[in-house]
């Protein structure tokens, strides 16, 4: 513990010297870019508070720490850089200028595929050399290249497999000669952790809750021996026998491991060993989440559990005396070989699916130099990040020495005198397969594979069985690497972004307007990042719906499409009114007023939204947007209270008003 602090102090003494260090020899600047640097800066302080962004202080020293070392060791200050706006339009536009926004660009999920088929991304295969023995942070190859660098260690996937073990407890089929339970961890720790063990232990679990009940407010009936969003246990299921949707390979989601992986999914759902979390439509769409959740509410002994809600899962648990457990998926049984010594060895092939998340790539426009520093430093950093975070010397010990916070984190009942440690082994077991690995959620290819595999599993809408429907369907997926392919062995940038469509203002007519007489071009503006700015005469105007012979409110949407056929589109209101309207409309206010704030800005005050009940002219259009407020006679500087007068103006000119009493404290 000593060693690490010391370390740590060293480092941030180091960041301190920064700018002795720039008199000596001045340093290089790498620009790391990120959609929102407030948790991401250590440097950054926050406007209101005068206090450092990144609340937590001991990230804000790791984060310190770890630029030092990348000064150590590179000559070279991180420059944190925030996206004036969305990423999948920063990065091209900058590249576009001949102005790379920065070196390392960091990229949140879902965004990638979008940034990748702009073509403004370098791939970096000459460059693996530095990530040798840092394999995490080389995902899996897109189109035959490398273009995404990683930060993210995972210790588990996206829906992981948890287990009620107290549940396990109740199973008597489940105990051993002594009358000692077998837990899962048991089976993992006997290198029988399989796809046939799994089916059977799920048989024994099925069989005694198969007339139970299950908890209010369930999912199922009865409780569950396993309970999925079937797209996530598939998904795992195909990875741990080494399918997939899209590896090195390219698309190996017809393969025959993928094709047998979703046939034990099936084999389990016909049994009844495995239910489905409950669906939303006749499209077989599930309930993502309910899952875990009737695994926190005792309604099932296995579930696939969202990473993000398993502490609370694990919390409702406990409040009932009940602890879980995180295991990684079964191997298939052809992955796990058994020698003659009795040696277990599993198949590298044996993996856990993990998406890739967030990742980081190198714009095009950054010199081969410059590229080659970044890559350099971004290992620096990020390795002396979790080191220094685990308090150990190396990345290899780094999961096993985090592993216990995780744990903990999740709610695991690791300190349990039973089974605590084998808790703990099997997540420690867990993470080592964890290297990120999905990418099909990145390129586009999960929408149709869910819908493939999920329908093809229930037999709705006229889909086969997985095995044929994926070799009737791989166009949707080869289309996706055909086009990719194409773009990005071109040296052109791809504009497929559509155009930034504002809508400007309310169109207010009198009733009886021919609608042919409205200049709709005065109410809409666009841009294009490729085009410039877009001439509304040109846009596609839809006026269905509008009927300006009858007073009320209408939307017209106008269309813009750029050269590369990407569109863009917003709505303008339209208000219809009685020109020869001369009766006052009507202005009510809400029975209880908020009180306001000392040193409240006045102008931060939403009388409409906040004070006012109804607005509306004499024909019911709907006028809050013209209410106005006087309030000469407030003072939100000093406590009591003061009269407001709130007037409202309709679109024929008439006024009404009333005079309300607001309270500041």
């Amino acid at each position: 513990m000593k060693k690490y602090l010391a370390l740590l102090l060293a480092a941030l003494m180091m960041c301190a010297m920064l700018p002795a260090i720039a008199e000596g020899e001045e340093p290089i600047v790498i620009r790391y870019g990120t959609h929102w640097t407030a948790d991401w800066n250590p440097h950054q302080i926050d406007e209101t508070t005068g206090t450092y962004s990144m609340t937590k202080e001991a990230e804000r020293l790791w984060r310190l720490a770890a630029e030092a070392a990348v000064l150590e060791q590179h000559n070279v200050v991180i420059e944190h850089v925030q996206y004036a706006q969305d990423v999948r339009s920063e990065l091209v536009l900058s590249v576009l200028a001949g102005n790379p926004v920065c070196e390392i660009a960091r990229m949140w999920s879902g965004s990638e595929s979008t940034v990748l088929a702009q073509n403004v991304l370098q791939p970096l295969d000459e460059y693996a050399y530095i990530f040798e023995g840092a394999e995490w942070m080389w995902p899996t190859a897109l189109f035959g290249h490398n273009y995404f660098i990683n930060a993210n260690i995972s210790f588990n996937q996206y829906f992981t497999l948890c287990v009620n073990l107290t549940m396990i407890e109740q199973v008597e089929a489940l105990k051993d000669e002594n009358g000692n339970t077998i837990y899962p961890m048991d089976l993992l720790a006997e290198d029988k952790w399989t796809w046939s063990n799994f089916r059977d232990y799920l048989a024994k679990i099925d069989a005694h809750y198969a007339n139970t009940p299950a908890p209010e407010g369930a999912k199922v009936s009865t409780i569950a021996a396993y309970e999925t969003d079937y797209r996530f246990a598939g998904l795992a299921a195909m990875y741990a026998n080494g399918g997939g949707i899209y590896g090195d390979a390219g698309v190996i989601a017809d393969s025959q491991e993928s094709i047998d992986a979703i046939a034990y999914i099936k084999e389990l759902l016909d049994l009844g060993y495995m239910k489905v979390c409950g669906v939303y439509d006749d499209q077989w769409t599930p309930q993502w989440c309910e899952a875990g959740n009737d695994l926190g509410r005792g309604a099932a002994v296995f579930a696939d559990c969202p990473i993000w809600m398993i502490g609370g899962f694990a919390d409702s648990c406990a409040a009932r005396g009940e602890s879980i457990a995180i295991m990684p998926w079964p191997a298939a049984d052809r992955l796990v070989t058994v020698a003659e010594d009795g040696t277990v060895t599993y198949d590298p092939a044996y993996r856990q699916v993990i998406s890739v998340g967030d990742v980081d790539g190198i714009l095009k426009g950054i010199s081969p130099e410059m590229t080659e520093l970044a890559l350099k430093v971004y290992r620096t950093y990020w390795e002396t990040y979790y080191t220094l975070k685990a308090e150990v010397a190396t990345m290899d010990e780094y999961k096993a020495a985090a592993a216990v916070n995780e744990a903990r984190n999740y709610g695991l009942d690791i300190y349990n005198e039973v089974y605590g440690q084998a808790i703990l082994d099997a997540f420690i077991f867990n993470s080592e397969l964890c290297i990120p690995n999905d990418v099909a959620g990145n390129l586009g290819m999960r929408d149709p594979w869910d819908q493939i595999m999920g329908q093809g599993l229930a037999g709705v809408n006229g889909m086969p069985a997985y095995d044929v429907a994926i070799k009737a369907n791989l166009n949707k997926f080869t289309e996706v690497v055909t086009e990719m392919e194409a773009i990005l062995g071109s040296n052109e940038l791809n504009d497929n972004q559509a155009p930034n469509v504002s809508a400007n203002g309310t169109a207010i007519v009198p009733v009886g307007t021919d609608v042919a007489t409205i200049d709709w071009t005065a109410y809409f503006t666009a841009e294009d990042g490729f085009d410039g700015v877009m001439d509304p005469a040109l846009a596609a105007y839809d006026l269905a719906g509008v009927d300006t012979a009858v007073i009320g409110s209408y939307k017209v949407k106008a269309t813009f499409t750029d050269k590369a056929e990407n569109s863009g589109s917003a709505e303008v209101t339209v208000v219809v009114y009685n020109a020869d309207n001369t009766v006052a409309p009507t202005l009510t206010v809400k029975a209880e007023l908020p009180v306001i704030a000392l040193d409240t800005d006045m102008s931060t005050i939403d009388w409409a939204g906040a004070y006012v009940d109804v607005a509306a002219d004499a024909d019911g259009l709907d006028i809050k947007a013209n209410v106005e407020a006087d309030l000469s006679e407030l003072d939100t500087s000093f406590p009591g209270f003061y009269y407001v007068i709130l007037s409202v103006t309709d679109y024929a000119g008439n006024t009404a008003e009333v005079e309300i009493e607001v309270e500041v404290q």
